[in-house]
Formats: C-alpha cells, sequence, structure tokens
C-alpha cells in the first residue's frame, strides 16, 4: 500500500527552520482599548521589496511598520511585526532598512532576519505626522496597544510586564 503524504507532513531535520519561523504575537483587546492617539493617523501601505527608496517621501516624518501580508487563501491576514518612528524623514529611515537588508554583517540581526523571510509578502507602512511633539508618544502606544515580536524596546508603561511575557516564551 502507498504511502499517503499529506503537505502538513514536516520531515524531521525541517523542524528547527519551523522552529525558527515561529513567532508570538500579544493579541490584547485590553491593550487595544487603552490606545489612545493624540491624532488619528492616515497610513500609506508599500511592499518592501518592491519599492525603491525614491518612492518613499523624504520630507515626512511620522511613524512606521512592518506588516506581514501572506496573501494565501483569500483571507486578509496580517501580522504587525514591528513599529518604529522617523525624526528624520521616511526615505532616510526606508533606505537605512534596505542597506540592512542587504548588509550580511548588519549588527541588526534580527531586523535583517525579518527584512529577508517573506520575499515579496512584507508591507511598509507609514504614518505622515506634522507635529514632531507627538511622534515618540504615537510610536510608544502602538508598541504597547500591539507588543510587535520585532520590537525589542519597550515603553516605560509596559516594559516590565512585557519583559516578563518574553522571558515566559
Amino acid at each position: 500500500m502507498a504511502e499517503t503524504r499529506t503537505p502538513y507532513a514536516i520531515p524531521l531535520d525541517s523542524w528547527r527552520q519551523l522552529q525558527n519561523e515561529t513567532w508570538r504575537f500579544t493579541l490584547s483587546p485590553t491593550l487595544w482599548e487603552n490606545l489612545d492617539l493624540p491624532k488619528p493617523l492616515c497610513w500609506i501601505r508599500t511592499i518592501f521589496d518592491q519599492t525603491e527608496g525614491s518612492d518613499i517621501p523624504n520630507n515626512r516624518i511620522g511613524v512606521y511598520a512592518f506588516v506581514l501580508e501572506p496573501n494565501i487563501a483569500n483571507i486578509g491576514l496580517a501580522y504587525l511585526l514591528y513599529v518604529g518612528r522617523s525624526t528624520q524623514h521616511f526615505r532616510s529611515r526606508f533606505n537605512k532598512y534596505k542597506s540592512d537588508q542587504r548588509n550580511a554583517h548588519s549588527k541588526r540581526t534580527l531586523v535583517r532576519n525579518m527584512l529577508n523571510a517573506w520575499p515579496g509578502r512584507l508591507a511598509f507602512y507609514y504614518a505622515p505626522i506634522d507635529d514632531p511633539n507627538i511622534v515618540k508618544e504615537i510610536e510608544d502606544q502602538l508598541i504597547a496597544a500591539f507588543k510587535p515580536p520585532f520590537n525589542q524596546t519597550y515603553p516605560a508603561t509596559v516594559r516590565e510586564p512585557f519583559r516578563v511575557l518574553d522571558k515566559q516564551g
């Protein structure tokens, strides 16, 4: 009798790869409800691998996010991976990430791994903010509300509980 192989049968030597591709997400309505941004955000989306730095504005600052969009099975899944802020301009920050993606010797190993793990499926979102005095507050609130798995620095308001969660992982 022929052995039936399911698409989910993973050879033993692939478990290490699967372990490297497994991330913990915190999905907390309590944290989401605490989000109280000083102004609404208008996000602009681009696919990271398909965008050149010249396509990103060089005269705006604000917050940005990396979002994994698998685009499979006709279901709108998205995973927020990282939130950051740009106090110079978005193009400069975006180009730094492009440099990290290509640089095998980048000191930002976790970020480099994120940028290379999902070719064509990683979206870069940015939300311009006119008031530079509220950019950090917005970044902190987004990190506190979502605890993106690639953020390693947390706002003071959630630092201790998030560190405890990280140790349990």
